[in-house]
């Protein structure tokens, strides 16, 4: 209760607003808040006064305000208070509040940016990730996907939002397994917000379109399909990943108790979660011999097959320390090309590779071409095990990541719908060839171009392969490495007409070309081994097996008598990598069906890319190669010279001497080619060796070529006589 002053005399109104005052600003010291002093002051005096009060205690609380001290706090320090405070639990409000009081307004604003920015961020306890986990479970078992959907997009934190992602992915995959139709996929990414959530909807859809075989029409509301990139992938330690990791741990621990009932002495080691499959790896007790557990796959199946999901029979391998045992994941992830590749900075031309995939720690393996433990690749499996993905992977890769200065390609497909996407290509050595005949005259122009390679070798001391001569020469000169990539071999390997000229061609190449950075890919579905030479399966010394459907297949393959693990594949990109040691990866997956627009503007950027180095050229031209093999001109245009960049036939020479008085003109690729090999430093006889393949025993038909080009390089001088 405060003494307040009253006297109704108006003459007087003003000593008791002074009076008024000074008992509200007692008031105020001895601790009484607004509402008590208002609420006295409304039970003894007049309204007016009441009035005059409320404005007075305004007044008192602005003028504090505006008195008392803010500070100007480290922004290091201010954040770490601030997200201690979040981790101890502190609502945002309350933080809010206090800042407000002490912070100036600029530091004010940093706060509610900090506090946004942490609960975006912030790494969330285990326990609650575990607890957010297991609420979407619960959701799950008792709700329609849609109110999964609507609680993920109701959480900030980023982590928390993985988790969430992870279980719509293996919710998305059971109903995909249910059998349910493409329109409810598309339907359930209408009714979301979230793009990511969208995105995974419409991806199942297309794998039920293209299951099914029926047609997809995504008619999607608001921003429609939005191919995005993965969301961030979840800390290792993050409470989806212990949660999968404990799981593990006690499927190991039964798998091991299932192996004593089977007399095989076991210890569990660890357990890793990948993409496709999971792995448990056990060490077998002393005595107990592989051969025991190498076929036990199906007898998992029989006795784990509720306990660990498993409807197909594990592989089972030899690793240092232990035997692994793959059990298949249920809702197995794909690995998108995109999400792996953003193309940014400068190629390493020494380093040339192509995409491997992910392998079971989620780590991403290429393939070093220019490793002497890769060279060549000999790759096969059945329909759906992935080997087209992998092998437009490869060649997207290769055109999007280096210039054709440092990479060319030579392409065979005679099913004709692999790589048709890539003609036209400035990488292309040829256009993509679609038949025996067409692939006979590729491979035998590769074996030119090889022995081309090694005679530009010779000329310089101590350069034996392409790493040496690039390492010299570049970037002022670059010999590219040409990868020649054909799909289906069988079916030109049973050609009766052009089977020896491809196989003559195939072990040459095998045998040498690797040195001079031809790389042969040779992909199969059948790889018969009455087909497929045993000389040439044995100079691949990496292999990539897919899915296969007999185990003799898997053997062929991987080279080994023994080795049948690819018959146990998943398909659909699952695939063994074998160089010096046995790899499981997941290949990656182009999905230029899906994103069209993507593979298009990857494509269009390779056609459009810069290109800063100066190519070494052999001069060997692939049309008048060809036109050499069969005894013909090189053009139906007259007015070009026969005095062109060919090989050595012995019609070409026949023709000239038998006409003394014809005059040669260079054209504009040989003058090219004459031009390079004379910077390159090469003398006036090896440049007509090179070019014409003629030399001093071919008498006049060589003096007459060695004078037009002694007369070329003079003219270039400005008439001086030259030298050389």
């Amino acid at each position: 209760m405060i003494l307040l002053p009253y006297n109704n005399t108006n003459g007087n109104i003003e000593v008791q607003k002074q009076q008024l005052l000074t008992a509200i600003v007692q008031a105020k010291q001895d601790g009484l808040g607004n509402e008590e002093i208002i609420e006295n002051i409304r039970e003894a005096l007049p309204d007016v006064m009441v009035s005059y009060a409320e404005t007075v205690l305004k007044q008192i609380d602005f003028r504090a305000k505006l008195s008392r001290q803010v500070i100007e706090f480290n922004l290091e320090f201010l954040f770490q208070v601030i997200y201690e405070s979040v981790i101890a639990g502190t609502n945002d409000e309350e933080i809010l509040s206090i800042c407000a009081e002490h912070c100036t307004l600029n530091r004010y604003e940093f706060v509610r940016y900090a506090l946004e920015y942490i609960h975006l961020n912030r790494m969330p306890s285990q326990w609650e990730q575990n607890n957010v986990y297991q609420k979407m479970i619960g959701i799950v078992n008792l709700s329609p996907i849609e109110c999964l959907f609507e609680y993920i997009e109701s959480i900030k934190n980023t982590y928390l939002k993985q988790i969430g992602y992870e279980v719509v992915q293996e919710n998305l995959y059971n109903l995909f397994l249910s059998n349910k139709q493409t329109s409810y996929f598309t339907d359930l990414a209408n009714k979301s917000r979230d793009n990511f959530i969208k995105n995974y909807c419409c991806r199942t859809a297309v794998l039920v379109a293209r299951t099914t075989g029926k047609p997809l029409d995504l008619k999607l509301t608001g921003d429609g399909l939005i191919l995005l990139k993965e969301p961030k992938c979840l800390d290792r330690n993050s409470g989806a990943n212990e949660i999968a990791t404990s799981q593990m741990v006690q499927a190991g621990k039964l798998l091991v108790d299932t192996l004593e009932e089977f007399s095989i002495n076991a210890k569990y080691v660890d357990a890793k979660t990948g993409p496709t499959f999971n792995r448990i790896k056990v060490k077998l007790g002393r005595g107990v011999s592989y051969k025991k557990v190498e076929d036990i796959g199906n007898d998992l199946v029989q006795q784990l097959g509720e306990e660990l999901n498993l409807k197909v029979a594990p592989m089972v391998s030899v690793v240092p320390g232990g035997v692994v045992f793959d059990i298949p994941r249920l809702d197995r992830q794909f690995a998108y090309f995109r999400d792996y590749f953003t193309f940014d900075g400068e190629p390493d031309i020494h380093s040339v590779s192509i995409p491997g995939g992910v392998d079971v720690d989620g780590t991403y393996v290429e393939i070093p071409l220019y490793s002497d433990n890769v060279t060549h690749i000999l790759g096969g499996g059945r329909t759906r095990g992935g080997k087209s993905q992998f092998e437009k992977a490869a060649i997207l890769y290769l055109v999007r990541r280096y210039p054709s200065s440092v990479v060319r390609l030579a392409l065979s497909d005679v099913k004709r719908v692999t790589f048709g996407k890539f003609d036209g290509l400035p990488h292309l050595v040829a256009p993509v060839a679609r038949d025996a005949e067409s692939t006979a005259n590729l491979l035998d122009y590769l074996v030119e171009e090889m022995e081309l390679r090694y005679q530009e070798f010779e000329r310089h001391s101590s350069i034996e392969t392409i790493a040496q001569y690039n390492l010299r020469f570049a970037p002022d000169f670059v010999m590219p490495r040409v990868i020649c990539l054909i799909d289906e071999c069988f079916d030109l390997l049973s050609d009766d007409k052009y089977c020896d000229r491809i196989e003559t061609a195939l072990m040459k190449l095998l045998a040498k070309a690797g040195g001079a950075g031809i790389h042969v890919l040779l992909y199969t579905q059948r790889p018969d081994k009455n087909v497929i030479d045993p000389l040439i399966r044995s100079n691949f010394p990496a292999k990539t097996a897919f899915v296969t459907t007999r185990p003799e297949d898997s053997c062929i393959i991987l080279g080994d008598d023994k080795d049948k693990r690819a018959v146990y594949l998943l398909g659909y990109g699952d695939f063994l990598y074998k160089t010096t040691e046995v790899m499981r990866l997941q290949a990656l997956y182009v999905a230029d069906d899906e994103d069209p627009e993507y593979f298009q503007q990857l494509l269009l950027e390779a056609k459009n890319q810069n290109d800063p180095y100066t190519t070494w050229e052999s001069g060997l031209d692939f049309d008048e190669f060809v036109a050499s093999l069969y005894g013909e001109s090189s053009s139906n245009d007259s007015g070009k010279s026969k005095a062109t960049v060919v090989t050595k036939t012995e019609q070409y020479k026949t023709d000239f001497e038998g006409s003394f008085s014809f005059r040669v003109q260079l054209d504009e690729e040989a003058r090219n080619s004459i031009l390079n090999l004379y910077q390159k430093g090469y003398q006036l006889d090896e440049i007509v060796k090179a070019v014409f393949n003629l030399s001093r025993q071919d008498g006049r038909s060589y003096k007459k070529f060695r004078n037009v080009v002694e007369e070329f390089l003079n003219s270039l001088k400005g008439g001086e006589e030259d030298d050389i």
